[in-house]
């Protein structure tokens, strides 16, 4: 498992960085019709793109659970999600903003009752109907939080965010196998210790002054950051990093499966990669300086 991840995570990194090094290059585009087009367009196709895989393996989830999911609703929620807060501009007001999202759940809500109902069968619509429009808004919406830090920010801040919270998972795994003792919540993910915790933290921090340094050195049209700030945002990130695998590691165990999916060799599934990241990016959003 550990040789396939040290292939996987590698060739990962190394599609993430062409992908960021690209978006950035785009920037702001304007399409034939002349609507301008917000920046992240790279980020975007890929967000729409991992959705599928990331309701498939919720999908099976709730088949081990015997919840009547509906995937193909579940997609399409997650897309309508993502698409809206990409396409949004910056001027909408926000009356307009909330009335939008708010005709996407509604609309996705009512669709996911009409699909489940068919054939006559009742049993279950309720719980699958909030477990799809539930689980499409948390993976579209933490997707969309890295959208809406790439309209202020450049591209590369989104790696920034995303190197943090896998350098802490990265340290926590190298530290909790060499040295940890003491189990952290042994009921929910056995394999992780305090001892690898506060070696993810410390890791995670470090990356987060690193970086922070890098952007006040190159990122000229970036705000400076504080390094003191950055070493503090980097215990935050992992900490919630942290918190959104244990999560999806309730998810796993309450369904009785081990990773999401096999779709990544050494790392699991989509969902395995995204967990932690999907709770970072709404507090991201906020605490992260502007201009």
């Amino acid at each position: 498992m550990l040789r396939h991840r040290l292939i996987t995570g590698p060739l990962l990194s190394f599609a993430l960085i062409a992908l960021i090094y690209f978006d950035n290059k785009l920037g702001c585009l304007t399409c034939q019709c002349g609507t301008p087009l917000q920046p992240g367009l790279l980020i975007a196709i890929l967000a729409i793109l991992v959705a599928p895989l990331a309701a498939l393996e919720f999908g099976a989830m709730a088949n081990n659970l015997r919840i009547r999911c509906n995937i193909p609703m579940l997609i399409i929620s997650m897309e309508a999600w993502i698409i809206a807060i990409y396409l949004m501009p910056d001027s909408t007001p926000i009356s307009k903003a909330i009335a939008i999202f708010s005709t996407i759940f509604v609309i996705g809500f009512a669709c996911t009752v009409f699909s489940l109902s068919k054939g006559k069968q009742l049993n279950g619509v309720l719980a699958g109907t909030t477990f799809t429009v539930g689980t499409a808004a948390y993976v579209a919406l933490g997707f969309g939080l890295l959208l809406l830090i790439r309209r202020e920010h450049s591209a590369w801040w989104i790696l920034g965010v995303i190197a943090i919270v896998k350098m802490c998972d990265t340290g926590a795994f190298f530290v909790g196998c060499n040295f940890g003792k003491r189990k952290l919540i042994p009921w929910i993910s056995p394999a992780k210790s305090w001892e690898g915790l506060i070696g993810g933290l410390a890791t995670a921090s470090l990356t987060a002054v690193g970086l922070a340094a890098a952007n006040n050195h190159w990122l000229a049209g970036e705000p400076m950051i504080p390094l003191v700030y950055a070493a503090f945002l980097g215990i935050l990130f992992g900490l919630l990093g942290q918190l959104g695998d244990l999560l999806m590691s309730v998810f796993k165990r309450d369904s009785g499966v081990k990773d999401a999916s096999t779709v990544l060799p050494g790392l699991g599934g989509i969902l395995d990669v995204l967990d932690s990241l999907l709770i970072v990016s709404p507090i991201a959003y906020w605490l992260l300086p502007t201009t």
